[in-house]
C-alpha cells in the first residue's frame, strides 16, 4: 500500500494525528507538507488529512482522487463549527463549508470519539473512533522527578474563556504554559494574573508539564468543548500529574488521580492543599491508567486495521 498523508507539521493535531502515527507504521508511507495536482502523477492507494485538505475545491479535488483509485480520509479531532465565543470564530466560520466538503466526500473518517462521531454522521455515515494516544517513550513524556504543589496549564489561547473560568480562585499565580508574542495572547495576560512561560514546538511541548505539578484543564460547558478529546488527561498522566478537570465529556476517564471539577474555586483550593506525597501518588496512579489504555503503539493498531 502506498500512503500519502498532508501535514505542514506546525500544529498539535498535526503532530498527534498524523506525523507521530504514521512514523511508527511500516510501508511505503509520504508526508506531504501540501498538495495540487502533481498528486495525481503519484498513484497513492490512500491519502490522509486532518480536517480539510489546503485547497479551495474540496469536492472536486476529493473526486478526482477517488476516480484514479485513491481512498480518501479524513481525521477530525474536534467539531467544525465553533462556539460563538471562541476566540478565533471568524477564522472556523471561513472555513467551515470546506470542513464540510471535506467530511461529506471522504471516503470514511476517523474521529477521537463517539459523540463527535454522531456529529459527522450526518455528513458521512462512514466514520471510525481512533482516540488521541501518546509515545512513552518520547523523552518529552518521561514523568517528572522532582515535585512542588504549582498548579499550571499548558496550551494554546484559543482556551481564554476556559482558563477565565478558574480567574480569581488562587492563593498564589498559577503557570500558564504556552505564551506566544500575539495579541490574544498579551490579552490573557492583562486580565489573568499567571507566570507565563512560552511555548514549545509539538515535538517538545510536554517539557512543559515539567513547570508545574498538578495540571488543570477548565473547559466552558458547551456544544464545540464537549466534542473536543481527553489528551489533557493523557498529557498530565504521562507526565506523572495529577488532574483537575471539568466534569464534562471528554473528561469521562475515572481514574484515581482525576479529579472532575463542577466549581473552580472549591477545586484549586483542594488542590493548593494536596501533598508533595500525595501529587507523587495520584500522578504515578494516572501514569499507569494511561499507559495502559492510550499508547501509541496500541492505538495505532486500529489505523493499521482500517488501512
Amino acid at each position: 500500500m502506498k500512503l500519502g498523508y498532508v501535514s505542514n507539521g506546525l500544529t498539535g493535531v498535526d503532530y498527534h494525528r498524523l506525523i507521530k502515527p504514521f512514523s511508527l507504521i511500516e510501508g511505503d508511507i509520504t508526508r506531504l507538507e501540501g498538495i495540487n495536482s502533481e498528486v495525481f502523477d503519484y498513484n497513492f492507494d490512500v491519502i490522509v488529512f486532518s480536517r480539510i485538505l489546503p485547497i479551495r475545491k474540496q469536492k472536486e479535488f476529493i473526486r478526482e482522487l477517488q476516480s484514479r483509485g485513491t481512498y480518501v480520509i479524513c481525521d477530525i479531532d474536534d467539531h467544525w463549527i465553533l462556539n460563538k465565543s471562541h476566540v478565533i470564530k471568524g477564522v472556523g466560520d471561513a472555513f467551515r463549508n470546506y470542513a464540510v466538503e471535506a467530511l461529506m466526500y471522504s471516503d470514511e473518517v476517523w474521529v477521537t470519539h463517539k459523540l463527535l462521531g454522531k456529529e459527522v454522521e450526518r455528513l458521512n455515515a462512514n466514520w471510525y473512533v481512533i482516540p488521541n494516544a501518546l509515545d512513552p517513550t518520547e523523552e518529552q513524556w518521561q514523568p517528572k522527578t522532582e515535585y512542588s504543589n504549582r498548579i499550571g496549564w499548558a496550551g494554546g489561547v484559543t482556551h481564554f474563556n476556559d482558563l477565565m473560568l478558574t480567574d480569581g480562585c488562587y492563593s498564589r499565580p498559577p503557570v500558564i504554559c504556552g505564551y506566544q508574542k500575539n495579541s490574544e495572547w498579551k490579552r490573557l495576560a492583562d486580565n489573568f494574573q499567571a507566570n507565563y512561560v512560552e511555548a514549545m514546538d509539538v515535538f517538545n511541548y510536554g517539557q512543559l508539564y515539567d513547570q508545574f505539578d498538578i495540571a488543570i484543564a477548565p473547559l466552558v460547558p458547551n456544544k464545540f468543548n464537549t466534542m473536543k478529546s481527553n489528551l489533557k488527561i493523557l498529557e498530565a498522566g504521562l507526565k506523572g500529574l495529577p488532574i483537575f478537570v471539568q466534569d464534562i465529556h471528554p473528561y469521562d476517564d475515572d481514574c484515581e488521580g482525576i479529579f472532575k471539577v463542577s466549581e473552580w474555586a472549591a477545586a484549586i483550593k483542594k488542590a493548593e492543599a494536596l501533598s508533595v506525597q500525595e501529587i507523587q501518588e495520584l500522578g504515578g496512579k494516572l501514569r499507569s491508567y494511561v499507559l495502559e489504555r492510550y499508547d501509541i503503539r496500541e492505538v495505532n493498531k486500529l489505523r493499521e486495521k482500517r488501512l
